[in-house]
């Protein structure tokens, strides 16, 4: 999406706000940078200001996203302005792996404090994990014994979100069987990568992926990974795609794009591979060293702009077709467990 300056002042304050909005959640920060920076900072209401640092954020240059957002007085920083600095200020730890007493760190630290303080008294319970989150992101550099001294009650609220996680992560037992005949009477694909959804585990290492791929087929592991890939272009991207822990599947939406003979779509992710040069990491903290790195090329959202249009509008083959035609691949009886 594109907006010129020109486009922009012509829009009301709420339509201005809406619209950068917009473009944060698509992951086009290069046009909310330029536009925000030739109406100039000054010249920007407090809810602009947040979201030009959050696109500050996204786009991999934190200490301008730190300057963004330390012009809003006190008496506007929220939780939210309280998460986006954290953020920042972590995203400074991770890639200088700093230390545990570094300054950055502690500020990082005293910021999600205050977020998480806030957060609760507002009842935002998606910003409060969007703090610990960042505690997470710089969790090799931590020393929660420490922490646990210098930040008593954050150390207590981030235990009770790790330990709610993880009881979320074990879920509850669910037996099923999927047949042959089901398979062949259903439209609705996710009833049949239920088990693979739940059971294939995407947020640790490739051999975490792998090992608990192994009571599929291959067949249904594609599945799981065109599924995902399908989810998360069509909701941000594929930059979302990537920056997100969904990017540890690529490898498998593209062969199972060319076995489900989804040619176009399978044409379309290889050319967004090799723009990065012919393989992406599985790793997710490589993954985002890559797509920072890139993000300083102008020509990198306009390109996979394009590359997200062929799947939004694509109208051939659809994954349903293989697997109709091939129900055998995809049967199930078992037991999995479903998060809560």
């Amino acid at each position: 999406m594109s907006l010129s300056v020109e486009q922009f002042l012509s829009l009301s304050d709420a339509e201005q706000l809406q619209t950068i909005k917009d473009l944060n959640d698509s992951g086009n920060v290069k046009t909310i940078i330029d536009v925000l920076t030739s109406v100039g900072i000054e010249n920007l209401s407090i809810p602009l200001l947040g979201e030009l640092g959050r696109a500050y954020n996204n786009n991999g240059n934190e200490k301008e996203a730190i300057k963004v957002l330390e012009a809003i007085d006190e008496e506007h920083r929220d939780a939210v302005w309280y998460y986006r600095c954290a953020y920042a200020y972590g995203s400074i730890v991770l890639d200088n792996n700093e230390a545990y007493i570094s300054d950055t760190m502690q500020q990082m630290l005293r910021l999600v404090d205050q977020g998480v303080r806030l957060a609760t008294e507002s009842e935002l319970d998606d910003i409060k994990s969007y703090c610990f989150e960042v505690m997470d992101m710089c969790y090799m550099q931590m020393d929660f014994e420490k922490c646990e001294a210098d930040y008593p009650d954050l150390c207590t609220a981030y235990n009770e979100y790790v330990a709610a996680k993880k009881k979320k992560r074990e879920g509850v037992p669910r037996h099923r069987t999927i047949t042959v005949e089901e398979i062949q009477a259903t439209d609705d694909m996710w009833t049949i990568n239920e088990p693979m959804y739940w059971t294939i585990n995407i947020y640790g290492s490739y051999d975490d992926y792998l090992e608990s791929a192994k009571p599929f087929t291959v067949e249904q592991r594609y599945l799981n990974a065109i599924s995902w890939y399908f989810a998360e272009v069509n909701n941000g991207g594929h930059h979302q795609f990537f920056y997100n822990s969904t990017g540890i599947v690529w490898e498998d939406a593209l062969a199972g794009l060319r076995l489900f003979k989804m040619d176009t779509l399978a044409d379309n992710l290889q050319s967004v591979i090799d723009y990065f040069g012919g393989s992406i990491s599985f790793d997710r903290a490589e993954r985002w060293t890559i797509l920072q790195d890139w993000e300083n090329e102008e020509e990198l959202f306009d390109f996979l702009d394009k590359k997200d249009d062929v799947v939004y509008e694509y109208d051939g083959i659809y994954e349903d077709t293989f697997v109709h035609e091939h129900p055998e691949l995809f049967v199930f009886d078992g037991t999995y467990k479903v998060r809560e």
